[in-house]
Parts: structure tokens; C-alpha cells; sequence
């Protein structure tokens, strides 16, 4: 009835703890900070305070005395001895302001409604908690000076009681949100639907449910004593010692958890097994040897045997602490179980829980956005202005990848707004009509001669095999006949330009300068103003431009209403509708550096001795040095392919009838087309011999240049042939025609049928001549290069598969959707939940969380993006895509993995040289696709570093029936960036508030010593060193994976793919937005969900596919664990309206489901809000009394 159990029937509690303490695992946590431990013991402290005596004595030494009694509340009766809780039973803040009008009167100034920092006993108690107590009364204050500020005419007890309520939603936020996730994991969090609502209001609240503390917790709550890192008892502790310092185990107990144990045996707490079965009702556990499936070693056990009587006898605090941790959580799964209980009745339970829309206690819809930004971090920052630094997650120890610490102005603390109370001269000038038209005849006339020598050397010399490493290369960037119609017209202006400016300054070039134009990128100078002369009058119809056929282009007014894009990116832009558009060049963050001032890629140091061979440059600068990545997966480098070819498809030069130059021969510029641009293999290379031991001679590089697309006088400008936008053109295609090529019936994409029973296949074409399959047949898909790697085609067929399971679902939400219907909000769909995971998984590792905030680049918890700019432009920039998004081919690794559903290796993996444009290995073997992308979701990429695998810069495309026959993308990659014009590196760290270099020793900061010494030994000043090997040689961001040139470069261009597209899907457009709940559905998504979706056989799966597993930071969960993203979202409401409460409610109607809610029907469904009421009579007057008493909004107002 009330005699708690004592010796000799159960251990001493000095016994019983000693014995726990000594036997955990270790005495620090891995993977935690002392912070959590701090935070639950503030928890615990607002749920839990029993009436013990002299209750600030709990050491060791201390007497126990027995908790207040008190009835059972129910029955008002004395069945047997319940313990009195002095504390109230919500997360209500009453740790910080008390339980009583006493202790909340003793912490007023009654002044602003400001809390005395000096009356609160527990900020200088001394223990490790009394920072955190401090900083969350900081916090108030602030909180209440700010809405002084904004509502100078709200009284001390207004602005009290308001700040109180904001402080006690963040505590319930950040528990909820950040510390229970930790605590228990992802899994106990689900089971116990403890997560937070994204979007709206949360109507989980019964006034049925009994609101109060479970008696287990008692027996519980010393873990977080257990959990301080006893370095921090008994000195002066800080908020940075909280979360710089490690958690210990939960068993790890202090000797003064002996007076927790007596109290638990006092309140009479379940046992161990007894807890254990009521949250595993199935579990087989009886003896002290059964007691190894909940993780216990043998000490453990015969520790236990030796101790207790019988396994029934064993004390939860005990047994509960001493389970090994579930998987991804800190503790074992029946003190999850528990506190998972515990917290979900907190919820449920809670009239005043601040996700409610219970009028007049709720808080409106923009003061929850505002609660739903804000973390811990940023509220540490907030509140004590001696934190400089703090990792994002505070509860998860420091690292140096996502959870690197970051300067507390990237932190989000709470924004108040919602609670405002509203009761040059040009030089073109100079140029004469004569000038202009004899300049574009003289290129009219040079046109002519191109075109004669390119037949008569295609007539000589014919073409390479599409199916050789030259003709491999080619097809990567294989130009369609619009992009060449493009580049003719380009050509003949490119010539007049260089008669222009022969003229005028007799061969001397200007240099350019730079400032902003109306666009947002640099132009300047004579030859740039030649952009701006008129010339159409002097053009004939074989020079005003490209001719697209009219069904394969996107042309006329614009719509502003249509809310799906076009599929050429036109009119995304309604004043500019080309910007943005495929075929269009792309943009600069700063002017070309050409030879020549027009075109001639960069040959000379600014010293005017010759650069480095681009070969040299990969040679010194990017040895093969293999380096693991401790973090990250090789899907990252699979990912950022697959992202580059939605962004860039940078087309080279033909010969005539389609057929590639072959520009091996290093007199191929003369020999075989002029645009040939190859480079010689340097003196003493350690892999190529100098000259081909055949013919005798010179051995070089095949490079063929870009082609150009400038469609005005002026300096060459390359063309990119996809749509700036990330509108998924690399699944559906940049231009009708391909769209029309890949979709099948009833809104589907065409697939080709597994011949083995799997899921679908890529559609199969044998129209590629680069194809080397034995079949003669390659994988299409949007993006022409799906069948280029192995691991490129399976995610392409991953998102293939997406397309059509997203078009079945909506089928079954909207059977009337037609078609082009289906299709169309598929693909918009399709393309939102991509362009989440890019900003909301790949971009904070690549980029780091400091860097995606400076940029501006985090994605919203809730609501719409409000800072569309039809004014800026989306276009890619040419650094982007011919230097800085190169950087995953320093993750490259030589063979791509394939792992069985158990995650074993199956042999043998690919060879990367082996695989490419041989796709025929999908057709023998089904479950293919899924063993790669399990093989690249569970394998380290490299690191990003200077190193560089030998696959890419000594065997690329390589034949091996023909020695030294493959080629070095390293030295492409420099190559290319020459070829485009672009500055060297110490240009670009000066654009990104880099210091610019004068000596290499500048570098020092961002470039170990060692790699200065490589550039001092090749490069002739500081000033020459290309973009591409300078960006890659920084050491990374902290917490993220490039340099800060390279970081600043993609993170500029992501900016503007957000800032300037008008479908992004967080716009707030009214003709294309996403609705609040679609949107809430789009955030859900993941790459690993996205997968196992489209798995032929879908198990488990780290919940971070970008990240390795791991036991705690990235459990493998089982697939159906993961989010789902739910169409139903999608569906739209019939002509007849909307179903509320059993009856048909005609669309802008209003209905009453319940007395105290109201719905209207909108195009979208039904809209319901909960009412406030004022006057309680009239409701009970207009309503059933059993009505009124179901309803909970209206119980919550006027009682039952």
C-alpha cells in the first residue's frame, strides 16, 4: 500500500549505483554535449519537484525523506500512497518563473515586463545547469524590450505575460524539435508521433485526455544528472563549456543518484521488466541471461544476478539506464519508450501548447512561423553576447562537416515582427555607319573562307570514330544543330568584331573593366560596348540569327497565369522572357581575359613568358593520392553530375555532316578544323612518352573549343544549350521536341520493360554513334549523357521511375486529370522535390550551413519566398560551369560499387573506364540499379582535395587496344577554362573578399605550403594561376567541402537560380505557387526516400544518403520509416464544391463541421479555423449541449 521496498529484499543504493557506474560503457558520449544533459534536467525540473524536506539537500550524505503524500485525484479515495508533484504537469516554463504567484511574483521588476536576473536563485546555485537557467532569462528580457519597443503602449503585465508565453513555446519547440529527436532518435519519435507539425496549426489536442506525470519518470530523470560530464561539477561552468564539453553515458551515475533511487523505490516505480513488457508486450525477457537482447554484456548480467533476487526485482532507473542505446537515440529503448509516453501526453493533453489554435490562447499563424525558425543555438546567441561561435545543432558535438560551429549571426533567434500590435559615354560612339558596314562585309567574306576550309579539310582528313576516346569526349558535349546555327551567326560577329576594333585602335586591345549592369553582371570597355551597337540593318538573313523550327521552341506572348514553365525556360522572365532561356550564353562574374581582347584562349603569363601545358598543370598540381572521405558518400559526386547536366551543357564544334574533328595531331588547327585547340604532352611526363613511338611525332592533348553563342559585336561568349532553371530539363528535356520524344501515354514517361521482371528501364535508342553497348543500343533521357557512366544512368532512371509513380498517384487522387494534366503537375512536382533535396541536403555539405545562410540560400521551414526578382539574372555563369562545379572529379573514385540488400559488396564492382556508354549490363542484370545506388549511397567518396584519380587524368575514354590513347580531364578542365576567357584565380579571391595575392606566400591562409610550392614551381607569378587548380587547392570550409573561392562562386550561382526564377517553388506567385499543404508535403522529401521508392527491392536505408551510416548520426531505418510525401495534398475539389461534415458545400461557401469551427470551400478544399468565442450563453443557446461538450476548441473556451 506505501512501505517502499528496502534491503534486504533489493540493494543498497550506494550498492546499486556504484555497481551501474562502474560497469558503463565508457564514461563520455561520442556523440552528444553536456548541453542535453543540462537541457533535460531543466525539463525535469519543470515537470517534476516532490515535497522531500529540506529538499536543496540530494547528495550522498543527505538523509532521505519521503515525498508528500496526497490523494488519488480521481477518486478523491486513499487506495494506496501517491506522491504529491509540486510542479505543474505541462512544459510550461515554470522552471525559469515557478509554480506559484509567489516565486513569479519574487522574479518581476514590474518594469517592461522584465525578469530580476539576481532574484533567480538557480542562475547562481552553481551547478552546471545555472548558464543555461541565466541565458533563458536573458532571453525573456530581451524578448521584452524588443516588444516594448514595438508596442510602447502595452502595460508591464501585457508585455510579462506575452513574453512568458514566447519563451514557454520555445522551450516546447526546442525540446520537441531538437533535443527529443537526439534523445530518443527518429524511430522513438515516430512511434510515439512526437513530431512537430510543419504547416498550420496542430489539432491533436482532447480535453479527454488526462493531463499529469507518469511516477516512472522520477526513475528516469537522474539520467540527466548521470549524463553531466563530471568535469563540470563543482567549477564555475559556461555556456561554451555546455556545448564544447561531452556528455557520459546515461548509467554513468554520480554517488548522489543513491537519493534518486530511494526516491523512485519511495514513489513505488514499475521494475525494469515490468516497464519493459508494457512497452514491448511481446517481449520474451523473464530471466537474467534473456537479458543480453536488450544489449547487456555478461558483466552487466552478473552484476544484476548478483544484486537482485529474481530478474523481476531489477529497478528501472537501473536496468532502463544501463540498455545499450537504440539505434540513432542515447538511450536504451525502454527509458525511450517512457519519456516517449511521457511527452506525447505533454502534447495531447495541453490546452495552451503552442502549435493549438484553441482562440483566444493561440498564437496567430506568423508569430508560429517565427517560434518554428528559432534554435537553441540561436537563442544562446541571443541572449549572452559573450557566444561568438556555436555549432547549429547544440544538443550534437562539434564537427568539422554540417555541425561545424558558426558565428552567431547565422543563427536563427526569435523575430518579434509578428507581434506588433496594429490596432557613361560609349566608345561605340566613335564608330561611323562606313566602319560598320565595311567591317561586316570583310567578315561576311571571311565567313565564306571558313566555311570552304572546314569542307576541304573534312574532305582530307574525314571525322573520328564516335565510338574512340576523341569521339567519346565529343559526345559529352555534343552540339545540337540549333546551338551551331547559333555559333555560325556568333562567328561572322566574332569576325567583324576583330575588324572593328583593327580599325579603330589599329591592333592595340583595351583592357576591360568592370561594373554592374542592370543584370547584375560586369561589362565594360570598347569591346564591350560594341554589345550595344545596332547592326540588324547589315544583316542578311544567313547572319540575323538561328532558325528554330517553331514545334521544338517556345515563342509568343507570354502567360503570366499559366502555372507550369515552358519547356525552353521562356518567358520565366515576363520583361525579358529570353533570360534564363536554353540556348542562350552564358553569364560572367567578371570580364574575359582573352589573348587577343576578342577569342584566343589565354596562352602568355602576365609576365609575357608562355603558361603552363595544362597537362603540367594536372601533373603537379593534381597527383593521384587517394583520400577517403570520412563523411560523405559517393553519391554526393553521383549527385552533383547529375545536378551539373540540369544546369550546363557546354557544346563544342562540328565538322561538316555531323562529324567530329579529330584534334589529336598537334597541327590539327591547320590539318583538320580551325577551332582545334590541342595542347602538347610537356617534356618528361611521368605516364605519356613526349612523341607517338609509331610515327615519330609530337604527342598532344585532342581539345576542340566551345562554341560560341554572342548574338552581338563583341567579345566571345560560350552557349549554353540547357535552361538555366532547375526545372528538371535533365529528366524531361530543354526544348519540345525532346519532351514529345520521351513521354508515353497517360502523362507517363516512356520506359523500357525490364526483360527480367524488374521495375522499368530508361527508354532504349541505337540512333547514338557514341554507343558501345554490344547491342548497339543506348539509355535517352532528358539530358543526352544518361548513358555516359554507369552511375549516371541509374539515378536517371530513379527519377524516371519517380516521374511515373508520382503520375499513378495522382491518377488515384484525380481520376478526371487528362493526360497533359497529369503530366504537367507531375514534372512541376517532380521538379520542386528536386530542387529541395539540392538546397536542402547537397548544398549545406558542399557549401556549409555559414555559407548557405551568408548567401542566403536556407530553404523556409513554412510559408512562401517573398524575394523574387524579375530584375536579376538566372543565367549560368561561365566560371560555374567551366571551373567551380568541376570540383566532383576530385571525388571520383575508380570502381563504382554495387552492394546487395543486405548491404554485402557484390563482385565484381565497375571499373569507371569500363562503363562507359555501355549500358547493356541494366538489361542482363536487374537488380543493377538498385546494387549501384545502394553502392554509392553506402561507399566514402574521395575527399575534395587537390588529388586526383589517375582513371580521370591518365585513362580517360581510353581504348585499350591502343597504348596512351585516353585523355586528362584535369587538364581539360584547364583547358576549357582558357578557352572561355576566364581571369585567373587571384581575380576571383578578390571578388569573393579573399585578400588578392601579391606574392604565393598570400595564399598561406587558404592554400597549405606545400601546394604553394607546386604553384611556384610551374607558374611565373601569383597573378597566372588558372581558376580551376587554385579553387581546388583551398582548404575547405569549415563544415563544408570547397574552398571559400570555389563556395562563393556556387553559392552566387544558387542564389540567382532562387532569386530569379519565377516557378521556384517557395514563390509566393499566386498563378504558380504550390499550396501551404503541397508545400508541407515537398519539404518532407528526401534523396533516400526518393530512392527506395524507386528500388526494385526497397529495405533499409540511411535517412541521409549523402552521409555514411552510421549507428547514431545516420542509422539505416527501415524505407516505410521514412516521410512519405502524400498527393492527396493535390486534390482538386469538383465543380460541386467540398465534402464538410457529411454535406456538399458549394465552392466560397462556409459551413460549421463542429460549433466551434468554420470551413470554407475554396478551389483548393476546405479551409477550417478554429472560432473564439465571446459569449458562452449563446453558444449553448444555438448548439446541443453534447455537441458543445465533443467539441474540444469549444470545452477549452467555456468548460464542459
Amino acid at each position: 500500500v506505501s512501505q517502499p521496498q528496502s534491503p534486504p529484499y533489493l540493494p543498497e543504493p550506494a550498492l546499486a549505483i556504484h555497481a551501474a557506474s562502474q560497469l558503463s560503457p565508457s564514461a563520455d558520449n561520442d556523440y552528444v554535449t553536456s548541453m542535453l544533459a543540462a537541457w533535460g534536467q531543466l525539463i525535469m525540473d519543470d515537470l517534476i519537484n516532490t515535497a522531500n524536506g529540506n529538499k536543496d539537500c540530494k547528495g550522498a550524505t543527505c538523509e532521505y525523506v519521503r515525498s508528500a503524500p496526497t490523494r488519488n485525484i480521481d477518486s478523491c479515495g486513499f487506495e494506496h500512497r501517491e506522491q504529491m508533484n509540486m510542479a505543474t504537469s505541462f512544459l510550461d516554463g515554470s522552471a525559469l518563473y515557478g509554480s506559484s504567484e509567489k516565486e513569479l511574483r519574487s522574479l518581476r521588476l514590474y518594469d517592461a515586463g522584465k525578469i530580476d536576473l539576481e532574484s533567480c536563485r538557480k542562475c547562481k546555485d552553481g551547478s552546471p545547469t545555472a548558464p543555461l537557467y541565466k541565458t533563458l532569462l536573458s532571453e525573456h528580457n530581451r524578448i521584452a524590450g524588443e516588444l516594448y519597443t514595438l508596442n510602447p503602449f502595452w502595460d508591464d503585465t501585457t508585455l510579462f505575460l506575452e513574453t512568458r508565453r514566447a519563451v514557454a513555446a520555445i522551450i516546447q519547440h526546442i525540446t520537441y524539435n531538437e533535443f527529443l529527436p537526439v534523445l530518443l532518435g527518429e524511430v522513438g519519435m515516430a512511434k510515439a508521433e512526437l513530431k512537430l507539425t510543419s504547416l498550420g496549426f496542430w489539432r491533436g489536442y482532447s480535453s479527454a485526455i488526462r493531463a499529469g506525470v507518469y511516477s516512472e519518470l522520477v526513475a528516469v530523470a537522474p539520467i540527466f544528472h548521470a549524463m553531466m560530464n563530471e568535469k563540470l561539477i563543482n567549477t564555475t561552468t559556461t555556456l561554451e563549456h555546455l556545448v564544447r564539453t561531452s556528455a557520459q553515458h546515461v548509467s554513468h551515475f554520480p554517488a548522489s543518484a543513491q537519493w534518486d533511487l530511494n526516491r523512485a523505490r519511495d514513489h513505488g516505480v514499475s521494475s525494469y521488466l515490468r516497464a519493459l513488457h508494457m512497452c514491448e508486450p511481446m517481449s520474451t525477457i523473464k530471466s537474467f541471461g534473456d537479458f543480453s537482447k536488450m544489449g547487456f554484456d555478461r558483466k552487466q548480467q552478473e552484476m544484476m544476478a548478483g544484486m537482485y533476487r529474481s530478474a523481476d526485482d531489477v529497478e528501472l532507473m537501473i536496468g532502463g539506464a544501463m540498455e545499450k542505446p537504440a539505434s540513432g537515440a542515447v538511450v536504451g529503448s525502454t527509458i525511450a519508450c517512457v519519456l516517449a509516453l511521457q511527452f506525447a501526453n505533454l502534447k495531447k493533453s495541453d490546452r495552451f501548447w503552442y502549435e493549438n489554435d484553441l482562440p483566444p490562447s493561440s498564437l496567430s499563424p506568423d508569430q508560429l512561423g517565427a517560434i518554428r525558425k528559432v534554435s537553441l543555438a540561436g537563442t544562446l546567441c541571443a541572449a549572452q553576447d559573450t557566444l561568438k561561435n556555436i555549432q547549429p545543432k547544440a544538443f550534437v558535438r562539434e564537427d568539422p562537416y554540417l555541425n561545424a560551429a558558426q558565428h552567431c549571426s547565422q543563427h536563427n533567434r526569435l523575430e518579434l515582427s509578428a507581434w506588433r500590435d496594429e490596432s557613361g559615354a560609349k566608345a561605340a560612339e566613335r564608330l561611323s555607319q562606313d566602319m560598320l558596314a565595311t567591317a561586316l562585309e570583310k567578315a561576311k567574306q571571311e565567313m565564306a573562307d571558313r566555311k570552304k576550309l572546314e569542307y576541304m579539310l573534312w574532305e582530307a582528313r574525314g571525322g573520328a570514330d564516335p565510338k574512340s576516346p576523341v569521339g567519346t569526349a565529343a559526345s559529352f558535349s555534343k552540339a545540337n544543330k540549333y546551338a551551331l546555327k547559333l555559333a555560325n551567326t556568333s562567328l561572322f560577329l566574332e569576325f567583324a568584331t576583330n575588324e572593328l576594333i583593327n580599325s579603330i585602335n589599329g591592333g592595340h586591345r583595351r583592357k576591360r573593366q568592370i561594373f554592374d549592369d542592370s543584370l547584375g553582371f560586369g561589362t565594360s570597355d570598347f569591346v564591350d560596348s560594341l554589345q550595344s551597337v545596332d547592326i540588324t540593318g547589315f544583316l542578311g538573313n544567313d547572319q540575323s540569327g538561328p532558325i528554330i523550327e517553331p514545334q521544338c521552341d517556345d515563342k509568343g506572348a507570354c502567360e503570366p497565369d499559366n502555372p507550369f514553365r515552358t519547356y525552353t525556360g521562356y518567358c520565366n522572365n515576363l520583361r525579358n522572357p529570353n533570360l534564363g532561356k536554353g540556348l542562350t550564353t552564358f553569364a560572367r562574374l567578371l570580364p574575359p581575359v582573352y589573348e587577343d581582347g576578342v577569342s584566343r584562349p589565354r596562352i602568355n603569363s602576365v609576365t609575357g613568358t608562355p603558361l603552363p601545358s595544362p597537362r603540367v598543370v594536372s601533373t603537379v598540381i593534381h597527383p593521384d593520392i587517394s583520400n577517403l572521405h570520412t563523411r560523405y558518400t559517393l553519391m554526393t559526386m553521383q549527385f552533383a553530375q547529375f545536378l551539373d547536366h540540369e544546369l550546363t551543357m557546354t557544346p563544342i564544334h562540328k565538322g561538316f555532316h555531323e562529324s567530329i574533328p579529330d584534334c589529336r595531331s598537334c597541327d590539327s588547327p591547320r590539318t583538320v578544323h580551325p577551332e582545334c585547340n590541342p595542347f602538347p604532352v610537356p617534356r618528361g611526363d611521368h605516364y605519356y612518352p613526349e612523341v607517338n613511338v609509331t610515327s615519330g611525332e609530337r604527342l598532344c592533348f585532342p581539345f576542340m573549343r566551345s562554341l560560341p553563342g554572342q548574338q552581338q559585336l563583341g567579345p566571345r561568349e560560350q552557349v549554353n544549350q540547357n535552361t538555366a532553371f532547375i526545372d528538371a530539363s535533365v529528366i524531361y528535356g530543354e526544348n519540345p521536341c525532346i519532351v514529345r520524344k520521351l513521354r508515353g501515354f497517360n502523362g507517363r514517361l516512356n520506359a523500357t520493360t525490364n526483360p527480367h521482371n524488374g521495375r522499368e528501364l530508361l527508354p532504349r535508342s541505337d540512333s547514338h554513334p557514341e554507343c558501345k553497348a554490344p547491342s548497339g543500343f543506348c539509355f535517352i533521357a532528358g539530358d543526352g549523357r544518361a548513358s555516359e557512366q554507369p552511375g549516371l544512368t541509374a539515378i536517371h532512371t530513379i527519377f524516371l521511375r519517380e516521374h511515373n509513380r508520382i503520375v499513378e498517384g495522382l491518377r488515384g487522387v484525380n481520376p478526371h486529370w487528362d493526360a497533359d494534366q497529369l503530366f504537367e503537375h507531375t514534372r512541376r512536382i517532380l521538379a520542386a522535390t528536386f530542387t529541395h533535396i539540392i538546397y536542402n541536403e547537397f548544398l549545406p555539405r558542399l557549401l556549409s550551413w555559414n555559407a548557405v545562410n551568408l548567401y542566403g540560400l536556407k530553404l523556409l521551414p513554412s510559408g512562401y519566398y517573398k524575394e523574387y526578382s524579375p530584375t536579376c539574372n538566372p543565367a549560368i555563369v561561365t566560371e560555374f560551369a567551366a571551373a567551380s562545379f568541376r570540383f566532383g572529379h576530385s571525388l571520383l573514385r575508380p570502381h563504382l560499387p554495387r552492394l546487395s540488400p543486405s548491404f554485402q559488396p557484390v563482385e565484381p564492382p565497375i571499373l569507371l573506364r569500363d562503363g562507359f556508354f555501355r549500358p547493356d549490363m541494366f538489361m542482363s542484370h536487374p537488380p543493377m540499379v538498385d546494387e549501384l545506388m545502394r553502392g554509392l549511397a553506402s561507399t566514402p567518396m574521395e575527399t575534395l582535395d587537390q588529388f586526383i584519380t589517375g582513371e580521370v587524368t591518365n585513362h580517360l575514354f581510353e581504348d585499350r587496344r591502343i597504348p596512351f590513347s585516353g585523355i586528362d580531364l584535369i587538364a581539360l578542365n584547364v583547358q576549357r577554362a582558357r578557352d572561355h576567357g576566364i581571369p585567373s584565380y587571384n581575380n576571383y579571391r578578390a571578388l569573393c573578399n579573399l585578400k588578392r595575392a601579391t606574392t604565393f606566400e598570400d595564399l598561406a591562409r587558404e592554400i597549405p605550403d606545400e601546394v604553394i610550392a607546386r604553384f611556384k614551381r610551374i607558374y611565373a607569378t601569383v597573378d597566372d594561376i588558372d581558376l580551376f587548380p587554385g579553387g581546388m587547392s583551398e582548404r575547405p570550409l569549415q563544415g563544408g567541402l570547397v574552398g571559400p573561392t570555389f563556395a562563393c562562386i556556387i553559392a552566387i550561382q544558387f542564389r540567382q537560380l532562387r532569386k530569379c526564377d519565377r516557378f521556384w517553388y517557395e514563390n509566393d506567385n499566386p498563378a504558380a505557387r504550390f499550396t501551404e499543404q503541397q508545400l508541407a508535403e515537398i519539404r518532407k522529401t528526401t534523396l533516400s526516400k526518393l530512392m527506395c521508392d524507386n528500388f526494385d527491392h526497397p529495405g533499409d536505408i540511411q535517412r541521409a544518403a549523402f552521409d555514411l551510416p552510421s549507428n547514431f548520426l545516420n542509422p539505416r531505418v527501415s524505407c516505410a520509416s521514412l516521410p512519405q510525401l502524400d498527393l492527396s495534398a493535390w486534390r482538386e475539389s469538383s465543380a460541386q464544391g467540398c465534402l464538410i461534415a457529411g454535406r456538399s458545400v458549394a465552392v466560397g461557401e462556409s459551413a460549421f463541421p463542429s460549433p466551434c469551427t468554420s470551413c470554407i470551400c475554396t478551389v483548393e478544399g476546405a479551409q477550417c479555423a478554429s472560432l473564439r468565442i465571446t459569449d458562452c450563453a449563446q453558444l449553448h443557446r444555438e448548439w446541443p449541449r453534447e455537441a458543445v461538450q465533443r467539441d474540444d476548441v469549444c470545452t477549452a473556451q467555456c468548460g464542459a
